[in-house]
This record gives C-alpha cells, sequence and structure tokens, in this order.
C-alpha cells in the first residue's frame, strides 16, 4: 500500500494506521486508527488540540485517567491521602490539622466540583494572621490530595494547579550574642545545660539530640553518629573538646544513667521539652528565639572563623546542599558593621588626597 507523505505522528502498523501523542501528563499513547490516512492525520489533530485546551483551562487530559461511574467525594480522597500519609510520611503528624480544616471546608462535596476560585478564597480567608509559609504548607497538602486522587485514576484535574505559592521570606538571622549564651546557660536547669553546649558546638538538631544514644558516642575516634537526620539519611559529627567534656560531665553528675544521652532527669526519653525551655528562654530575656537559632549560631560562629570555608561549614552541619550553607551560615550583623568599618578606615587617611581623575585646569 502506498503510504505518501509522511505525517508527524501518524504511522503504519499491522496494516492499519496508527496514531501518537503525549497528553498532559507527559504520557506516550499510540492507538490505531483504522485504514484511512486521512482519517488518522485528523484524528490526531484533534488529539492534541484536546490537549493544549485542557492546558490552557488548568486540567489534566490523559486517556489513562478514568472517572469512576459515581462522582467521589472530597472526604473519600482526604481520607485515602491521609492512611498513605501515615505509612509513608515521617512528619504525617502535622498533616492532622490541615485534613481537618479542608474536610470542614469541603464536607460532602463531590472532588470534581471544587474549582481554583474557592481554593483562592481559601488562601485569601486563612492567611489573615498566618504566616506565608503556613499558607504554603495547607495549599502543597490539598495539592498532594489530588494528585494522589489523579494517579490513582479517581480525577483528571487539580484545582489548585493554577494556583502559585506566595514567596516566602522565611530566611532568620537569628543568633546567639556570648552574653545571651551566658543568660540562658545560667537559666535553664543544671542538667540541660550540656544540651545547650553540644547543640551550640556541633550544630545537631533537637530531634537528633533527644534521640543519641550512647553506645552513638565513639570516644576513639571523637564523632557522633547520628543515625537519621532531617533527610532520612545518617551522619556522623565531629566532637570538639567541649562536647567531650559536657558529655564526661553527664557520666559525673546525673544519677539516673539511661540509654539516651539527652533524658529527663528520670532517666527516660525527653518529652516535653518546651516545659524546661520556653520559661529559661523567658528567664533569659532572650526575645525571638528557638531552639533551632543555636544551629544557626554554630554555623554563623564556624562560618566567621578564620580560615574556615563554607564546604566545611556545610559538611560540619550535614547541610546537604552549599544552599542551605548559604541560607543558614549568616555573619552576624556586628561582624559585618566591623568589616565595613576597615573599609572605612583604610580610606579616610587617603580621602584628603584622592584624586577624582579630573584634569586641571
Amino acid at each position: 500500500m502506498a503510504k505518501g507523505r509522511k505525517v508527524r505522528g501518524v504511522f503504519w502498523r499491522h496494516g492499519e494506521w496508527w496514531i501518537r501523542w503525549a497528553c498532559t501528563l507527559g504520557h506516550d499513547h499510540r492507538t490505531p486508527s483504522g485504514d484511512s490516512k486521512t482519517a488518522a492525520a485528523e484524528e490526531h489533530k484533534a488529539r492534541r488540540a484536546e490537549v493544549r485546551q485542557a492546558r490552557k483551562a488548568g486540567r489534566e487530559s490523559c486517556p489513562r485517567l478514568l472517572r469512576r461511574d459515581r462522582p467521589v467525594l472530597f472526604e473519600e480522597i482526604l481520607d485515602d491521602y491521609t492512611q498513605y500519609s501515615e505509612r509513608t510520611k515521617r512528619s504525617h503528624n502535622n498533616d492532622h490539622a490541615k485534613a481537618e480544616c479542608f474536610q470542614a471546608l469541603f464536607r460532602n462535596r463531590m472532588a470534581v466540583d471544587i474549582t481554583p476560585r474557592e481554593i483562592e478564597d481559601f488562601r485569601a480567608s486563612f492567611g489573615d494572621g498566618r504566616a506565608i509559609a503556613t499558607v504554603n504548607h495547607y495549599l502543597k497538602f490539598v495539592k498532594a490530595v489530588f494528585n494522589r486522587a489523579i494517579r490513582q485514576g479517581r480525577l483528571t484535574n487539580n484545582p489548585v494547579t493554577p494556583i502559585k505559592l506566595a514567596r516566602e521570606h522565611n530566611a532568620r538571622n537569628r543568633c546567639l550574642s556570648p552574653e545571651e549564651e551566658a543568660r540562658l546557660l545560667d537559666a535553664v536547669p543544671a542538667w540541660m545545660r550540656p544540651l545547650i553546649t553540644v547543640a551550640l558546638h556541633t550544630g545537631m538538631r533537637l530531634g537528633e539530640l533527644r534521640a543519641l544514644q550512647w553506645e552513638d558516642v565513639d570516644e576513639k575516634t571523637g564523632s557522633i553518629r547520628i543515625r537519621r537526620d532531617k533527610a532520612g539519611d545518617g551522619r556522623w559529627v565531629a566532637m570538639n573538646s567541649v562536647v567531650r567534656e559536657a558529655l564526661h560531665t553527664i557520666k559525673r553528675e546525673r544519677k539516673v544513667l539511661g540509654p539516651f544521652v539527652f533524658c529527663s532527669p528520670e532517666g527516660k526519653y525527653l518529652h516535653n521539652f518546651e516545659r524546661y525551655w520556653r520559661p529559661a528562654v523567658t528567664a533569659a530575656r532572650i526575645p525571638n528565639f528557638r531552639f533551632h537559632d543555636l544551629r544557626h549560631t554554630f554555623a554563623s560562629r564556624l562560618a566567621m572563623t578564620p580560615g574556615v570555608d563554607l564546604y566545611t561549614v556545610q559538611r560540619a552541619g550535614g547541610w546537604k546542599t552549599p544552599i542551605m550553607v548559604q541560607r543558614y551560615a549568616h555573619l552576624s550583623p556586628d561582624h559585618i558593621r566591623a568589616a565595613v568599618e576597615k573599609l572605612a578606615q583604610g580610606t579616610s587617611s587617603a580621602a584628603t588626597g584622592t584624586k577624582t581623575g579630573t584634569a586641571e585646569a
């Protein structure tokens, strides 16, 4: 059979014409069209036009995504995602409040009837008095709920896709000054001081410190093993002399020595840490300060140490990318002012005799 001029997306196979196109999800689809090449070309053109229209409308168009005979309720896909979150996510506890919020908002609503306009209205009303990052987290959650339903073939459109997340300005430059450090160590209970010291000299997160066990401390190599960090991987942390002394103090002064290095006075896992931490911060008169800022302080002090480059800071703190080091390892304002003042001192003496480059008359 003469096939004539080639048409993109139309080909001859097994005695008939086939068409090939990509849907909005990027799937490669190939289907038989019939004996007519002209009809196959027209069908291919119609398929591509359907995909273009779907993209402009912000919805998905894919033959694999077939709706159920019975429309699905939003509560059904929400419940399915909640179960999936509990099975696969370490931070699934953070999803409970989000799930309750959207369950109350879209109760007894068909998932296909929820529109981008309703999502925008939710963002506008929910954002009053809340941080931008909090609103973005809620939008990411409901977007993930719809995406999972699409992957399962229960829906074809995600109403959150056209909504752009607001830009977050959550980079903190809060570092502990030496004076604040002294007041904080005086305000916390005596059994908590080694924990603060180790955090300042290792950059370990609160969860990593509370999960640390004595068998993870290697005195011979001078290192601490973190079994599972924020990224889900493990890493090793180097100990300096201050950290060694803090750990020796725990062994020497603690009456009950359990498996955890930093535990409650009864030797158990350190629950309700805020019960001890928040009153101490208030008593020390340290405003706008949280425990994670000790990690900021570690990175900043290490970055300001002569001869220490950012790659060393990255490895010491366990950050995965240099971008995170740039975010965390801020130089303190006093350090920047001192550097700028050196520039002023170097130019002030020669300021009166500096030539401007203007030709003398």
